[in-house]
């Protein structure tokens, strides 16, 4: 009895031993783990800062290079046009001489000027007797009429400007609208007028009409 009672008491020590061997061996594991787990995060961190500082370069190269193109597009565009100051000189000192020479003169420089804007791409828009658009047009009147389709551009006061498809300047236009009776009505009605009008409210007359 004594032999088994020193049986047992040797198999728990031996159980107990391989306990703590276990805890032992899963304690160094999860410290590996959690080293391993660090020096990852501290990798994710390091490469995180690089890609920001990239990001950052290339902002500002491309910032730069915007203001270098910039500049360059100035330049051209000054380039084109100081000859054109020489012209405008050149035309106020002989005004008082020669009329004839100085109108003559204008016109050379008003030319000079419009290829200057074209070699840019600076498009003019003078859209008379094409649909009012009020992308491009700015209507500051409307002539009543019915000898065109309504909505339609009769006159340019002022003609307005484009760079590609941008607007520098909307034209500013007369457009037509339908008002009066049609060929062989009877129509007692004075002659047609032009009529001061919003352009806001023409725009919405006309995109509630398209609609």
């Amino acid at each position: 009895m004594n032999d088994n009672k020193h049986e047992n008491e040797e198999h728990d020590d031996l159980a107990a031993e391989a306990s703590v061997s276990e805890a032992d061996v899963s304690t160094n594991d999860l410290e590996e783990q959690l080293e391993l787990a660090k020096t990852e995060i501290e990798r994710l961190a390091d490469q995180s800062l690089r890609r920001q500082a990239e990001l950052v370069n290339y902002r500002r190269r491309v910032q730069r290079e915007q203001a270098e193109m910039a500049t360059v597009a100035q330049v051209a565009l000054l380039g084109g046009l100081v000859p054109v100051i020489d012209d405008l000189e050149r035309a106020v000192e002989t005004m008082s001489k020669d009329e004839d020479t100085y109108h003559e003169g204008m016109q050379i420089i008003l030319r000079s000027v419009q290829k200057v804007l074209e070699k840019i791409g600076v498009e003019r828009i003078e859209p008379e007797g094409e649909v009012f658009n009020p992308r491009y047009h700015e209507a500051i009147a409307r002539h009543e009429t019915n000898e065109v389709p309504e909505g339609q551009v009769l006159e340019v006061y002022q003609p307005g400007y484009r760079l590609n498809d941008r607007l520098i300047r909307p034209a500013s236009v007369v457009v037509s609208f339908w008002g009066v009776a049609a060929e062989g009505d009877i129509c007692e009605e004075g002659p047609s007028e032009i009529t001061e009008v919003d352009a806001g409210v023409l725009a919405e007359e006309n995109e509630a009409s398209d609609g």
